[in-house]
């Protein structure tokens, strides 16, 4: 929770207070369980998976050349870590593993060393020494981006979704067909109730209100230019909002926690064909979607729903809207999955005399992945409640990092403050700085904009702290979704070239 500058630790707080703890005697590693920190890593990486899935398989046409530019700036990191450090210094492969994972944040890979070094501790040693490191500089390099104000991004003009969503009622003063309407097309534009002129206010069920003419009073919902648009292109703000007439209708937000919604798009919901009602927002953790047809929903996803005020109830029991719900974890289809992402992590490939494999800290991973690509598979939904795979997350993250702190800490005492640890930092110093250099470079010859490249950025270190300083710089989607387009692809890369590099 402390603050150094812009930088806080987090949850790697955890790790710095075990080495602390652990650093006081040599018998206090010993008293951990040794399987708890795999159990404790093991929630981590599938919680990961699972969200961070549907954009890995989303974006994977349209930034693959992204992806690929930072798979190689990955490699070359890897390798010049591993050839300057073993080379030059003659540091032993499995600190410089650790090392090589600390640059880039992740757990995972910081699992991955330990499982292939002979001493663990050696490669949570030099995790620590570069962890710090590493949220420093990129948070730098960050900076350094934000202050660029001549990026042109050529090939990334933006997603289109707004920052935030607004509704209000116009006043329909000239003919008009709603197809026509600025932003209707493009889908950033929605209706949601409508009044003829002298008629009763009735709910747009099928999104189409029809020919509109001038008496006419209509709801648009969007982000606030999108709506703007629309009053223009229509007539004149309204005095009055239609969904305030509460005796008609009805609008609120509803609790999704019904399971046989989950992982349905907003059409499968039947609100409309139901109950004469219609979806038109979805607000998910941070941020409002539009509900569109085709959105995909989750549980614990709120729904704000514009409906006939008799049908309130009907429609709020068919969404859930049980709290309880929020929190609870499927046993089965959780289990099932774990089971399956350890079973894909055992197979090993063997080259001269590195061993790779998935292991327990890729299995899960990339099982999760999958299943989060699926979202559900008949009666099993793999998904989690939002707040329930966040709690699950932070819980076996402290819990693998307290397990690595404290059993790390005796050795990471005797090797971290030396000439010898003053060697590994300036290894790893060289190679965070190559690192997120290429990333950036990457991101410039592929055109994309200063928004998205502090995303990517943040998700090719995987740490969420650069993700959140770089949201308090710039207030765009695209920071977050490239954080998501690189996140899962880079901690697998970086397992595979963190096993490669124990190996020297």
């Amino acid at each position: 929770m402390v603050r150094f500058g812009p930088v806080k630790l987090g949850a790697a707080g955890v790790l710095f207070v075990g080495l602390l703890v652990g650093a006081l005697d040599p018998d206090v590693g010993k008293a951990v369980p040794a399987g708890l920190s795999v159990l404790g890593l093991a929630l981590y990486v599938y919680t990961v998976g699972l969200e961070a899935g549907p954009a890995f398989f989303r974006e994977l046409r349209p930034q693959l050349a992204v992806m690929v530019g930072a798979v190689v700036a990955l490699v070359l990191t890897a390798l010049a870590v591993g050839l300057i450090g073993s080379g030059v210094f003659g540091i032993d492969g499995p600190f410089l593993a650790g090392g090589y994972a600390g640059i880039g944040t992740t757990t995972p890979g910081l699992a991955a060393a330990q499982a292939a070094s002979d001493d663990p501790t050696q490669a949570a040693t030099g995790y620590a020494i570069g962890y710090p490191l590493a949220v420093v500089l990129t948070i730098l390099f960050v900076a350094g981006i934000a202050a660029v104000r001549n990026w042109p991004g050529r090939r990334d003009p933006g997603t289109g979704l707004p920052d935030r969503l607004v509704s209000l009622t116009v006043d329909v003063t000239r003919p008009a067909r709603w197809a026509d309407v600025p932003g209707v097309a493009s889908g950033e534009l929605l209706a949601s109730a409508h009044r003829p002129a002298g008629g009763t206010i009735h709910i747009v069920v099928d999104g189409d209100p029809g020919p509109l003419a001038p008496g006419d009073a209509l709801v648009l919902v969007g982000g606030p230019e999108a709506v703007a648009a629309g009053v223009a292109a229509l007539g004149t703000e309204a005095p009055e909002h239609l969904l305030d007439h509460r005796d008609v209708v009805d609008y609120r937000r509803i609790l999704l926690t019904n399971p046989d919604l989950a992982a349905r798009t907003v059409a499968e919901l039947g609100l409309g064909e139901r109950f004469g009602a219609r979806a038109t927002r979805v607000r998910r953790g941070d941020q409002d979607l539009l509900a569109h047809d085709d959105l995909l929903l989750q549980l614990d996803d709120r729904v704000r729903v514009a409906m006939p005020r008799e049908r309130t109830a009907e429609v709020t029991a068919h969404l859930g809207d049980t709290e309880a719900k929020v929190s609870e974890v499927s046993a089965v289809s959780m289990g099932l999955g774990l089971a399956a992402g350890f079973l894909i992590g055992i197979p090993k490939l063997t080259i001269g005399s590195t061993v790779l494999s998935l292991g327990t800290a890729a299995g899960p991973l990339v099982m999760a992945m999958v299943l989060g690509r699926l979202r559900r598979t008949g009666p099993l939904v793999w998904v989690l409640p939002t707040r329930a795979n966040l709690t699950l997350r932070q819980i076996g993250l402290l819990v693998f990092l307290a397990c690595v702190g404290l059993t790390s800490g005796y050795a990471f005492r005797r090797d971290a403050f030396s000439l010898f640890g003053l060697k590994l930092l300036l290894v790893l110093l060289l190679g965070a700085v190559l690192s997120y250099a290429l990333m950036v470079l990457v991101c410039r010859l592929l055109g994309q904009s200063r928004p998205r490249t502090m995303g990517l950025l943040a998700g090719y270190v995987g740490n969420p702290a650069i993700t959140a300083y770089a949201n308090s710089r710039v207030s765009d989607s695209r920071v977050n979704t490239g954080y998501a387009t690189l996140f899962a692809l880079a901690i697998l890369v970086k397992i595979v070239c963190i096993q490669l590099i124990v190996g020297l």
